[in-house]
């Protein structure tokens, strides 16, 4: 029996389909995708197109964004400049309002020592004719009147002299402190520019 299996078997296999011929990469692939390549072309070529307008509009904000950039840089640093220019030039006008602050208070101190040199002089020669007329005194009630009007006419020029010191100091501090105040109000209107 086990001949006849053997038989059969050898049978069937001789009656069996011819073998195959082998199958070449391309068939294979050309069996899976699709016989029409044009939708495969068309979907390929809109993303092209897709990605190169994305590339366009992307360039072209990037350079906008760079000119804006710069034109406001350029802007920033022009304000600097001019803003630094202005500095200088306020810290130059301060500078000449203190020489000439100090200028007006030399003036005026030296006009105080001179008034009150001439003051101190005056003083002097009375005091001078003072002695000259007490020693022409004969008696002391002529003493005492002669006494009481050198104290009258004494305190009433201290006074008079006070008074005329503390007016020409006051404007003295008027005068130097003007160049000074005008700045003050430049410095005011210069940084609410600033700001």
């Amino acid at each position: 029996m086990a001949s006849k299996a053997q038989s059969t078997a050898t049978k069937a296999r001789k009656t069996a389909a011819p073998k195959a011929a082998p199958v070449k990469a391309e068939q294979l692939v050309t069996g899976i995708v699709s016989v029409d390549e044009k939708p495969l072309s068309e979907g390929v070529k809109k993303m092209t197109e897709t990605v190169e307008k994305t590339a366009k509009e992307a360039q072209a904000k990037a350079a906008d964004f760079f000119a804006d950039v710069r034109e406001k840089a350029t802007e920033a640093a022009e304000k600097g400049k001019k803003f630094a220019a202005e500095a200088t030039e306020f810290n130059k006008a301060n500078l000449e309002a203190l020489v000439e602050a100090g200028k007006i208070a030399a003036k005026g101190a030296q006009d105080l020592g001179k008034t009150n040199l001439e003051y101190a002089k005056k003083n002097f020669e009375e005091v001078q004719a003072a002695v000259k007329e007490v020693t022409g005194v004969k008696n002391p009630t002529d003493f005492v009147k002669l006494q009481g009007e050198w104290v009258r006419k004494g305190f009433d020029t201290a006074v008079a002299q006070g008074s005329k010191n503390t007016e020409a100091l006051v404007k003295l501090a008027n005068d130097m402190f003007q160049p000074i105040s005008n700045r003050f109000a430049v410095a005011a209107d210069f940084f609410k520019k600033a700001a």
